[in-house]
């Protein structure tokens, strides 16, 4: 990388983010690559049988949210204010529907035995970071301007799905939410973490 661009990304980095709503943002085409190159780069998930695995895998964890809840989705934007310019550093995909009562989530099979749960904890979120973006209070951004906003239309909680001991759990727990159920799902043992807004 050229020195520029270095000093360009370390300026970036410690600018601190601005948070837009996936409509506010201009050249969303582009835009959507960014957010398509840290949703690969963050999945555990590398390869792939066939394309349309590829395809079905993207749209379950990404695309629907981009498509069917603009509105709660999330962009982290470094070193800029305006919603045009800036680096794509992460992203929120949200959304308010209970997922364990919507037709549209019913590819996620554990939903149905989590419906007590998601009664009180429907909204939910996906958040990645691009690499040199994490560890610097930005998830938090994202994740207290959903909380907000969800809060704000309504919802009684959220939730997340992780599995048990990984890394994430402790980001979530220091953004407010604690274990309210866990798990097993194809050989794996999964929590499911609320908090009430």
């Amino acid at each position: 990388m050229p020195d520029d661009d270095r000093q360009a990304s370390k300026r970036a980095v410690q600018a601190g983010p601005t948070i837009h709503r996936w409509p506010e943002l201009a050249d969303r085409g582009r835009r959507h690559g960014d957010v398509t190159a840290i949703f690969y780069e963050a999945s555990a998930t590398k390869s792939f049988a066939t394309d349309d695995e590829r395809s079905a895998f993207e749209e379950r964890w990404l695309g629907r949210y981009i498509t069917h809840d603009p509105r709660w989705f999330y962009v982290a934007v470094s070193g800029q204010s305006s919603a045009s310019e800036g680096v794509v550093a992460g992203y929120l995909a949200g959304s308010l529907d209970d997922p364990a009562q919507s037709a549209r989530f019913a590819d996620i099979g554990y939903f149905h035995q989590l419906a007590p749960l998601t009664a009180r904890y429907p909204a939910h979120l996906h958040i990645n970071l691009a690499p040199q973006f994490r560890s610097r209070g930005w998830g938090e951004q994202l994740i207290a301007a959903f909380a907000a906003d969800a809060h704000a239309a309504g919802a009684p909680g959220m939730h997340v799905v992780t599995g048990r001991g990984l890394r994430n759990v402790r980001f979530y727990t220091a953004c407010g939410f604690r274990e309210v159920g866990s798990f097993m799902w194809r050989g794996h043992e999964l929590v499911m973490l609320g908090r009430t807004l």
